[in-house]
């Protein structure tokens, strides 16, 4: 078989041979420039490679910064919902969440405000961080997880609404909060799908889109709320500083105190303060009980992955609640107490 002659260009004018290929000798050129292929672009494509921290880094960034539309599904507390998210990078971020199964709601959120529409009840408004996302069980970036109390690790390669993904392992080191498992789109890094786990790696929580598009930029109208608002009910809660009346004695390991409000039409003597260990969070809320009632022995309440333990002391109700084991929420409501006593029990 004849094949015709042709020049090697990546050799032509330096050597200035003339080729003429075999069969064999085809085979044998086309291994070499696979071979050049690899030694030329293999460097740079090792120094592109993002470590898992990197990955998380990547993934919450691409979560703030790109415009996408999709519709996923979220199980949580022993319920499937569908859902549709429209996220707008433009103008400090906007979104907006669209039910699409059950009673009919919506939330959407424009900066740090953000408005959230039920049918039968009121229009929630509410104040939230900026680039705070509407997409559930998003844990921060690579910088949150303190390597003493998470592990972060790959765990090999998915396929999600017909994206290439790579999966994340964010394993808990200890008994006080949830690891993650991520799939992450290969070239954007937006998360797919997220799943939350226990210490047993049961999933208690996932969500995962099923169509996705990624960089089309959101109508105006599928990032405003739909049909009619009803009566607007402003929930907002006060900062409050030093001095505070309450501490917790004795933190789970890894969690700090990060702020504390008074919500603005509660009891003035009433205190909502928040811990975190810059993943999982835990609200402490201590509030004068009604003193016409007998204080109630301690008592645990679970919900999926969010755990509730209050107890009363006193004449004052501390609760401490959020999206970690019992173990947390009991830890931080035990060793709450007054600044001035000693824990009390």
């Amino acid at each position: 078989m004849t094949v015709r002659s042709r020049r090697f260009g990546l050799f032509e004018g330096r050597i200035g041979v003339r080729l003429d290929w075999t069969p064999f000798s085809l085979r044998s050129v086309q291994w070499v420039g696979l071979l050049l292929f690899v030694f030329v672009h293999a460097p740079t494509a090792l120094a592109q490679q993002k470590n898992p921290r990197q990955l998380l880094d990547a993934m919450s960034k691409a979560v703030v910064a790109l415009d996408y539309a999709g519709s996923f599904v979220y199980e949580h507390n022993g319920q499937l919902d569908a859902l549709r998210l429209f996220h707008s990078a433009g103008s400090g971020g906007r979104e907006r969440l669209v039910s699409m199964s059950g009673l009919r709601s919506e939330i959407v959120r424009a900066g740090d405000s953000m408005t959230c529409l039920q049918s039968g009840l009121p229009t929630q408004l509410l104040q939230v961080r900026r680039g705070t996302s509407l997409l559930p069980l998003l844990p921060g970036s690579g910088r949150a997880f303190p390597a003493d109390y998470y592990a972060v690790s790959e765990a090999g390669s998915d396929r999600v609404a017909g994206y290439p993904a790579r999966i994340l392992e964010v394993s808990a080191r200890d008994a006080f909060r949830y690891g993650y498992r991520l799939w992450l789109d290969e070239e954007s890094h937006l998360p797919l799908r997220s799943a939350q786990l226990d210490g047993e790696q049961r999933t208690l929580a996932q969500y995962m889109f099923v169509s996705l598009e990624i960089g089309g930029k959101p109508k105006e109208s599928d990032l405003t709320i739909g049909g009619e608002t009803g009566l607007a009910a402003h929930v907002a809660e006060t900062p409050l500083e030093d001095p505070l009346r309450w501490e917790v004695k004795d933190l789970p390991p890894g969690f700090v105190f990060s702020g504390a409000q008074r919500p603005t039409n509660g009891p003035s003597t009433a205190e909502h303060h928040l811990y975190t260990d810059g993943v999982a969070s835990v609200s402490l809320y201590v509030e004068p009980r009604d003193r016409s009632a007998s204080a109630i022995a301690d008592r645990a309440m679970a919900r999926g992955a969010m755990h509730v333990y209050s107890r009363d002391v006193d004449v004052w109700r501390i609760t401490a609640m959020g999206e970690v084991p019992a173990a947390t929420v009991e830890r931080i409501a035990q060793s709450t107490a007054s600044r001035s006593d000693p824990v009390q029990h």
